[in-house]
């Protein structure tokens, strides 16, 4: 028995579809140049200011999703979002305790195998000067536990940069817009409606509609 495509799309469930999102199949990246000389061409005013890390993948903090799946979800997450999709390059300002060791290198090089240009700061690195050449078209805050929330938040909203997190009770809490984790042994993507506001992203009733979203 043969369906067409749109009868297909509707018998898919919404679980089928969320599962269909988080979970694109891991593509490996050719060999890159250097973190820092990506970002001097294409953002110079931030290539010398921050520490980028080149860790290998270690175990992750208890309350975080796995790093290789985060890197997935977050990579077709931001392809809802009206700013971000289609960026040919995008800065994941990686906030941590440290700028490196630990979860932050684990973070930093599974983005970084992703594709995408991860930068590890602390609160205190927060400034204009840092993020002078990124546009919320180019730039995310991804948020690891036991920062400085408030700092954050305050400089994610001042920028319009999204914030995101792989603890989904960040994303409760109102620390983060978004967030990716894992619950019944299933990926979950868990957005908090009033910080996306303020950061001033929007994301496609699509995606929304797979998330759990705080109001």
């Amino acid at each position: 028995m043969s369906f067409n495509k749109n009868t297909l799309g509707q018998r898919l469930s919404r679980e089928r579809r969320g599962m269909l999102i988080a979970r694109e199949v891991y593509s490996e990246a050719s060999a890159m140049t250097t973190i820092t000389r990506n970002l001097r061409l294409g953002f110079p005013a931030i290539a010398g200011m921050i520490v980028f890390t080149t860790g290998t993948l270690l175990a992750s903090a208890a309350e975080m999703a796995d790093p290789g799946r985060q890197g997935d979800m977050f990579k077709r997450i931001f392809s809802y979002d009206k700013d971000l999709r289609g960026s040919e390059k995008i800065v994941v300002i990686v906030v941590g305790e440290t700028r490196s060791g630990g979860e932050v290198d684990q973070v930093a090089a599974v983005f970084r195998k992703k594709g995408l240009f991860p930068a590890v700061v602390t609160t205190a690195d927060l400034s204009d000067d840092l993020t002078a050449t990124l546009t919320p078209q180019s730039a995310v805050m991804y948020v690891m536990p036991g920062v400085a929330y408030d700092t954050v938040k305050q400089f994610a909203e001042k920028k319009g940069f999204l914030s995101i997190s792989g603890v989904t009770s960040l994303a409760e809490a109102g620390h983060v817009a978004v967030s990716v984790g894992v619950q019944s042994g299933k990926p979950e993507i868990v957005v908090n409606m009033p910080r996306l506001v303020t950061e001033r992203h929007e994301l496609s009733s699509e995606l929304l509609n797979l998330a759990r979203v705080i109001r």
